[in-house]
């Protein structure tokens, strides 16, 4: 599973060796997908930033240049609703929110340029744990389970002597003939060996 990564596109003054550093990881990187945006409390309904964001449906990260507080009220505004997830930049995140979509919000305010490894480092492990298949007991509870009818059958090396799977069945104008009764011996007794070494 893929990450969309929203972050605005311009950073404070004093924040642009961060932002710079940031998105030149993200660019580019495996299993995230970077999306630049307005400042979140710049965009407007119906912008093409608005339905940009309208358009991300699955789980998603916000870094923004604001506490996440002021993200969630400004993400909320333009009806970009979601569960604000916590996670171990955010492990204050109370779960709030109505939507099924998780939220995952980082506050860059705070973040040095030595941290932004922490911050990519964070977003790798968000999209390794969304992609971790999960399902439920309850739901393979009434699952039926049938045998697989291809897997070898171990322990029973020879066949029953009522039903020898090699011979079939020979239709006899006459009575058999001395070779024939003489054979048949033969296989019994082998039969009976094979019986008397399969303990």
């Amino acid at each position: 599973m893929r990450l969309p990564v929203v972050m605005p596109q311009s950073a404070p003054a004093k924040s642009a060796a961060v932002a710079e550093a940031l998105i030149g990881s993200l660019i580019g990187r495996p299993g995230l997908d970077l999306t630049l945006v307005d400042r979140l409390d710049a965009i407007e309904m119906g912008s093409t930033d608005q339905m940009t964001l309208e358009g991300i449906t699955v789980p998603v990260a916000v870094l923004n240049w604001e506490s996440t507080g002021a993200t969630w009220a400004s993400l909320e505004r333009i009806n970009f609703h979601g569960t604000r997830t916590p996670h171990r930049l955010d492990p204050d995140a109370d779960g709030g929110g109505s939507s099924s979509r998780r939220l995952f919000l980082f506050d860059l305010v705070a973040v040095e340029k030595a941290a932004v490894d922490s911050v990519i480092a964070e977003l790798d492990r968000l999209r390794e744990s969304l992609s971790v298949r999960t399902f439920s007991l309850d739901s393979m509870a009434g699952a039926k389970v049938t045998p697989n009818a291809s897997k070898p059958v171990t322990g029973q090396r020879v066949p029953p002597k009522s039903s020898p799977p090699s011979l079939a069945p020979v239709s006899r104008s006459g009575p058999p003939s001395t070779a024939s009764e003489s054979e048949d011996a033969k296989l019994d007794d082998l039969i009976d060996q094979l019986d008397d070494l399969d303990v």
